[in-house]
Parts: structure tokens; C-alpha cells; sequence
């Protein structure tokens, strides 16, 4: 018998080394053009920031109606701009009480509230002369401010506290230029207590809603919420080429098929969105949130997967392998921008991203975390159940189409099956150069 030789290499003809080089750098093009317009996109949202930081509004309301509130109303003067968030007065009438201001902040009238105590300026008049008043003296019961931490951790912490801090400072200074020379006048010096009160005569309380110091809070609004689309792109891709493997399309009906992937995408993002809800709690350090709110977080983050897993199912099934990653890369950095930071720190253009999963999954996710206190289910569960019905319709399209699809590439392979072996019967002294050897 003759021993096969091994077929020798081949050299690409000219023509077609020429277009794989075109081909190679076309598609180095597309590649560096698709991560510069998405990069392009994310970091715009961040240009000039700090130039709309004024779009954010804080209440105050002067419950003291003396010289602390006085010093308040003038350190704003010298803050305001652009670049501090806007102070809204309201009155006691408005907000007869501090629990009416910590209500605004909850319902989301404002991104925060500062007021002053009643009696604060005769308290601290009563501090100067020395004395048990001068020794009881709080500075800290000037003024209080309200926020919700929660709600953008990064961005509240520096931005909100931050300016709030900054706000209460210039009020302490505003008040030694108003009534320094006043208040030196009447100051037991010889009380230790009385010269506290008077070297810091003004300080802040604060109501934080949500407190949310854990490190990973960062990531909760950032990183987070490209996971559920990372991941449901693994399961999908590796569940289609099982399908096609075991030609589940072609020997199925489209109802039985259809049902299948649609139990085995529920299946899937129940433990894909628990084990996210899952390793959010295990860091969750000191956080205080009860097991109510891991069901919740666990229900809506169900929904954001269920959502993702039907888009990426329903785009796999009609749209040519080579464009997934341009498409998938485009659909992780828009939903990663519509909830990186507010909206009103982004240029105008940038709110369309309300149409995003991750903008209101993000904001109901907050609402959950601090017990009501972002109130935006009115939009965000509209938003989401839109997407989840249109995905469920678009879905079941493209599975049809697939599956259509799925028949007639297996119809062809068995009448090319069928008329190689009637040629091969037809002709059967026909041998092969194997079989003669």
C-alpha cells in the first residue's frame, strides 16, 4: 500500500494576501473607532461638571429668625455660583417643622435641607455671658443639614456634605464679621466655657437618611451595573452553541424550543441576580439594611437581568456574530453612563438615558435602600416593564426567525446527503484511489 504524503502548504495568491491585510486593518479601524465613540460618550458626561453644580437645590429654612440665621443667608452670598448647589428659602409657614424639611428631602423636592434651630442666637448670647448657659452650650445646635448618602454615594459625600460643610463653615465666619466685635463686648473672658462659645460659636448637626459607608459603594452604581450584561452574554453564547451542537432548533418545534431557552433564561437570571444581591450584602459592612430589603433588591435585580438576558438573546439569534461586540460594547457603556452620576451634573443631552435599564434599576434600587426615601417608581417601573415586554416580543421574533432559519440550513444538508448517496448508487463502479490501494 502507498503511503500518503502530506498535503504541501500553500501561499496566499496575491490578490488575497492584499485583502486579508485590508481586511485585518479595516477591522483594527472599527474596533479603535467603537471604543473611542463610546469612551468619547462616557467622558463627556463628566465635562465641565463642575460648572452645573448650581442644578442642584437645598432648602433652608431659618427657624432661629436672628443672627445665626442672618449668617447663614450672607456666607451663601459669598458661596454663590455656578459652581455651589442653589439655596431655596422657604418659610415657616412652608415648613412649620424640621420633620416638614426632612419630608422635602425625602420626597425628593431637593437633594438636600439645612435650617437653623429655634433660639440659637439666644443660646448663644446666653453662652457668652459664662455661666451653666455657657457650659450646656452645643454649637452644634446651630444649624442642622439633611441628606440622603445613598443616593450617588460618591457624588452626594463630596458634592452635597461637601458644600454643606463649606456652607456652615462660612457661616461661622460670617458671623464673627457681623457680630464679633458684639459678642467680645459681653464675653465673661474668664470663663473657659464662654471663650469655647465664642471662639466656635457656630457648628451643624446632620440627618443622613441612608448612611452608606462601605467601600464598595462606589461600584454599586458604576461596575455593578455592567455584571448582569457580561454575564447573561457568557450564558447566552454558550447555551447557543449548545443548541446548535444538538440541533435543539431544527428537530424542535419553535414552541418547544422557545420554551426552553425562555425556562432556562428565568432559571438562570433568578441565580445570576441572587448571587449579585448576594455578594453586595456579604460587603456590605456596617449598612443598615434588614432582609426586606435583600427580597426587594433581589426582585428588581431579577428584572434587570431578565432584561438584559432577553436582549442579548434576541439580538445573538438574527445579527451576524462579527458585529455582537460592537453592539454589546455600545449597550454595556449606555447603561453605564445613564447611572454613573445625576443627570443634572451632565450636559443636556446626556438625559435620554433615562430610556436606559440601568438608570431605573439603579434609581429603584436606592428608593429600596433608603426605605422610600428616592422616589421614582412613578417613572423607573414604566421604564423597566416596557423593555421587559418589548424584549419578550423581539425575543420571541427572532427565535421564530431562527428557527426558521435552523430548518432550512438542515433541509439542505439532507438533500445534498440524498442526492450524494443516489449519484453514488447510480455508479457503483465508481472507486475511489483509496479503495484501489
Amino acid at each position: 500500500m502507498k503511503t500518503k504524503s502530506m498535503p504541501r502548504s500553500r501561499s496566499l495568491l496575491p490578490g488575497q494576501r492584499k485583502k486579508l491585510i485590508l481586511a485585518i486593518i479595516a477591522i483594527g479601524l472599527a474596533v479603535t473607532i467603537l471604543f473611542q465613540i463610546n469612551l468619547y460618550y462616557l467622558y463627556g458626561s463628566f465635562y465641565h461638571e463642575v460648572d452645573r453644580v448650581s442644578a442642584f437645590h437645598i432648602l433652608t429654612v431659618d427657624y432661629d429668625g436672628e443672627i445665626i440665621g442672618e449668617s447663614l443667608s450672607q456666607a451663601y452670598q459669598q458661596l454663590k455660583g455656578i459652581r455651589f448647589p442653589t439655596l431655596i428659602t422657604g418659610t415657616e409657614t412652608q415648613y412649620p417643622t424640621p420633620d416638614a424639611v426632612l419630608k422635602a428631602v425625602r420626597d425628593g423636592e431637593y437633594w438636600a435641607a439645612i435650617y437653623s434651630l429655634p433660639g440659637a442666637s439666644e443660646r448663644l448670647s446666653a453662652a457668652l455671658l459664662g455661666g451653666t448657659a455657657a457650659t450646656a452650650y452645643d454649637a452644634s445646635d446651630s444649624f442642622t443639614y439633611v441628606w440622603n448618602e445613598v443616593k450617588y454615594p460618591a457624588f452626594s459625600q463630596e458634592v452635597i456634605q461637601g458644600s454643606l460643610k463649606t456652607l456652615v463653615a462660612a457661616a461661622r465666619t460670617a458671623y464673627c464679621s457681623i457680630n464679633g466685635s458684639s459678642a467680645l463686648k459681653s464675653l465673661a473672658q474668664t470663663d473657659d466655657a464662654a471663650i469655647k462659645a465664642y471662639l466656635t460659636p457656630i457648628m451643624a448637626s446632620e440627618i443622613n437618611i441612608q448612611p452608606t459607608n462601605q467601600g464598595t459603594k462606589i461600584l454599586y452604581n458604576t461596575i455593578s451595573m455592567a455584571m448582569p450584561v457580561l454575564q447573561n452574554l457568557f450564558f447566552v453564547v454558550g447555551m447557543r452553541f449548545m443548541f446548535i451542537k444538538f440541533e435543539v432548533q431544527s428537530r424542535l418545534s419553535a414552541m418547544s424550543s422557545g420554551l426552553l431557552r425562555l425556562t432556562a433564561g428565568v432559571i438562570y437570571t433568578f441565580i445570576g441576580s441572587l448571587t449579585m444581591t448576594g455578594y453586595i450584602w456579604a460587603y456590605r459592612e456596617d449598612w443598615a439594611v434588614s432582609g426586606t430589603q435583600f427580597v426587594l433588591t433581589w426582585t428588581l435585580l431579577w428584572l434587570l437581568f431578565h432584561i438584559h438576558y432577553l436582549a442579548i438573546e434576541a439580538a445573538i439569534q438574527i445579527i451576524p456574530i462579527p458585529a455582537m461586540p460592537f453592539l454589546l460594547m455600545t449597550w454595556v457603556f449606555l447603561n453605564i453612563t445613564s447611572s454613573i452620576t445625576p443627570f443634572k451634573i451632565n450636559p443636556g443631552f446626556y438625559r435620554f438615558g433615562y430610556v436606559f435599564p440601568a438608570h431605573e434599576a439603579y434609581q429603584v434600587l436606592t428608593d429600596i435602600w433608603s426605605g422610600g426615601a428616592v422616589p421614582q417608581l412613578y417613572r423607573a417601573m414604566p421604564v423597566l416593564f416596557s423593555w421587559w415586554v418589548l424584549l419578550l416580543v423581539c425575543d420571541s421574533f427572532s427565535h421564530r426567525q431562527a428557527c426558521r432559519r435552523a430548518r432550512n440550513i438542515s433541509g439542505d444538508i439532507e438533500k445534498g446527503s440524498a442526492t450524494a448517496s443516489a449519484s453514488e448508487s447510480s455508479h457503483p463502479e465508481t472507486l475511489t484511489t483509496d479503495s484501489l490501494e
